[in-house]
């Protein structure tokens, strides 16, 4: 029996994604409740002049990054969608 060459391709796996520190620094600014600067450091093992770096990189690349107070008077960073306003009545 002969071989094709579809039979001797070796099997595709697909990687695990990489996680690097932006994505987990972007998955917690997408939590409903957004996240807080100690959280974001203790995540990334950043210092907070750092994450705050962070934030407004991620602002210069066009994401919109809110910071509001929580009950405590902490402030909370949270992603939020950008309305365009394309495609509305």
């Amino acid at each position: 029996m002969t071989r094709t060459a579809k039979n001797n391709a070796p099997a595709k796996t697909t990687k695990p994604k990489r996680k690097t520190k932006a994505s987990i620094v972007e998955a917690l600014l997408e939590r409903k409740d957004g996240s807080s600067l100690a959280d974001i450091c203790k995540a990334t093992g950043w210092q907070t002049h750092s994450s705050r770096a962070f934030l407004t990189g991620l602002r210069k690349k066009g994401r919109e990054v809110v910071r509001y107070k929580n009950d405590k008077g902490a402030s909370i960073y949270k992603l939020t969608t950008l309305d365009t306003g394309e495609g509305g009545a």
